[in-house]
């Protein structure tokens, strides 16, 4: 038996590793790219063919990105914008890319995402976008009855800014209450939330809410089909009251998943 293949010593091997390399701590975090026409002449056809073939690939061959998501604003107040805003639209955009990072520092190095944040182009690019991009961190995954291999078809956002010293109570309130009222709703499929983080990459838009929910359900349909018939998602209670009438403000979204990526060896592939 070879010295490296003996048992010993390949338990000194580990332990050395564990006292001099050890492992880096990251956290995992979240790019939000809304996009825009901002001269007024590409409809929401047009923009999903766009990211699919021009954005979506170039994204995944950045490190640290594990997945993609592209979405249709379904709001029904979703409004477009005018010329005199720069076509700038109300909640969101009709449009957005949702990058997960493995590691939310990696945003530093990330060229791409760099580059839509700032909203740049190409000289000889016809159509010129308007984008508007937030990063944030993870603080909790809430996994529904579903699983972790449970997937839908729609995301219902969630912006939210506590009042002043309330951020503990509205983050006891989504862990102790609102959660697993929401995973008895046959819709839920599960709940990412995060908080804002700022200085990541530059051009981002570094104000608004600091907390966002993403509760990904099973489709848009399920979902009003549900609120239709019992009135509302999930029923309010005293804390739920007193955590919406006290906030500075929130903001809800409605999104249609229209694509789903990972880079599987190395080939773009739709989920």
């Amino acid at each position: 038996m070879s010295l490296r293949h003996h048992k010993s010593v390949q338990h000194l091997s580990a332990l050395f590793s564990k006292i001099f390399a050890p492992t880096l701590e990251t956290t995992e975090g979240l790019y939000w790219l809304s996009v825009w026409s901002a001269d007024g002449s590409l409809d929401s056809s047009g923009f999903q063919d766009v990211l699919q073939r021009l954005v979506v690939p170039h994204l995944l061959k950045d490190e640290g990105v594990s997945l993609v998501w592209r979405l249709h604003n379904a709001s029904p107040a979703a409004r477009g914008g005018n010329a005199q805003n720069g076509q700038r639209p109300q909640h969101g955009g009709p449009c957005a890319l949702i990058v997960r990072m493995q590691d939310i520092e990696m945003l530093w190095t990330s060229q791409a995402l760099q580059k839509l944040a700032a909203g740049r182009r190409d000289g000889d690019q016809i159509r010129i976008f308007g984008t508007e991009a937030k990063t944030y961190e993870l603080v909790q995954r809430f996994e529904g009855k579903r699983g972790t291999k449970g997937r839908g078809s729609c995301i219902v956002a969630v912006l939210l800014e506590p009042a002043a010293g309330q951020e503990d109570d509205v983050d006891a309130w989504y862990r102790r209450e609102h959660l697993a009222m929401i995973a008895a709703t046959p819709v839920h499929v599960r709940t990412t939330r995060y908080k804002l983080r700022t200085g990541l990459v530059h051009g981002a838009n570094d104000g608004g809410s600091t907390m966002l929910a993403l509760h990904e359900c099973t489709s848009a349909k399920a979902l009003l089909d549900y609120a239709i018939q019992h009135g509302q998602i999930v029923k309010e209670t005293p804390w739920s009251k007193r955590v919406f009438t006290t906030a500075q403000s929130v903001e809800r979204t409605i999104w249609d998943v229209t694509g789903r990526f990972t880079e599987v060896d190395g080939k773009l592939d739709k989920l």
